[in-house]
């Protein structure tokens, strides 16, 4: 063999090695261009479910006579949260706990005619007494852990479950846990209770405020939430809206004490009325023109 041919296949072979590579560099190219939207696509989707689950609240909710005011609403035909503000703010819970009471009590075998009363009457009795029985602090601590409650816990001093924290987002798991994975015994007790609330609690508060006298002849089942010994007042609507259970709302809020129990409650009726309206709930009567917080005889 010749230097001159040595040379020259050598050279072919350069060559040869030059145009794969360049060829192999090309396809690379065009199959890195073909997938990076793909890519991208999926990375923005799963930021997407990630981040910002809350919608934007609506204009009309963002004007409001309120010191601090969450809202979340849940539409079980939708399967999505439709309206919310400040859905993750801690609020102190009042009597809205009482729900977390009941599943601790009724899974202990407590009596379901205390369990209806203490829901239905908000009867503060029963619920100190079941919460001795519950072990006080711990149970919110469980029930929070058990249902994802992220915002929700249990207050500093042991005998205190009103002062137990928790936000609009949270009030909402309780009443998905509560329509759709508690036992039947559960369910069917808590949700008699919460359809028989009563006009006048216990203690003689008018407890048809926001979500019963917002939404008129719609069917509702409601637990709700008053603090009398608090720095700020302490109101919450939380429940059920609609036929089949449609709508979950809940509206926690909190006023300055300069503001009467009156005022404060027709000032979230009005509200929640506008929270319904932006979930494109039919309401079916207008709003009460007067809101009795205590009953005529009441001291």
């Amino acid at each position: 063999m010749s230097a001159n041919s040595s040379r020259n296949r050598r050279a072919l072979g350069v060559v040869a090695a030059a145009l794969i590579g360049f060829v192999t560099g090309i396809i690379v190219a065009i199959l890195g261009a073909r997938m990076a939207p793909a890519v991208f696509e999926e990375n923005t989707r799963e930021a997407a479910d990630t981040s910002d689950h809350f919608p934007q609240p609506p204009a009309q909710l963002l004007d409001h006579e309120f010191d601090d005011v969450g809202v979340v609403v849940f539409d079980r035909t939708r399967s999505r949260i439709t309206v919310a503000y400040n859905a993750e703010e801690q609020f102190t819970s009042a009597s809205l706990v009482k729900l977390l009471i009941a599943f601790d009590a009724l899974e202990r075998g407590a009596s379901e005619s205390d369990v209806h009363v203490m829901i239905a009457e908000s009867h503060d009795a029963i619920a100190g007494q079941l919460w001795v029985e519950g072990d006080g602090p711990a149970l919110v601590t469980e029930w929070a852990n058990r249902l994802g409650l992220d915002g929700t816990e249990a207050p500093e001093e042991w005998g205190k479950w009103g002062d137990t924290l928790t936000t609009a987002a949270d009030m909402v798991k309780v009443y998905r846990y509560l329509l759709e994975e508690a036992p039947p015994r559960t369910r069917e007790v808590v949700l008699a209770a919460l359809r028989a609330s009563t006009p006048y609690g216990n203690d003689g508060f008018y407890q048809r405020f926001g979500i019963p006298d917002a939404a008129g002849g719609l069917p509702v089942a409601v637990k709700q939430g008053w603090a009398c010994c608090t720095d700020e007042r302490v109101l919450h609507t939380s429940g059920l809206v609609g036929d089949d259970d449609r709508y979950i709302v809940a509206v926690l809020s909190r006023t300055s004490r300069e503001v009467d129990d009156e005022t404060v409650s027709r000032n979230l009726t009005s509200y929640v009325a506008r929270v319904l309206d932006a979930a494109g709930v039919d309401r079916e009567s207008p709003l009460p023109t007067r809101i009795p917080v205590r009953p005529p005889n009441h001291g």
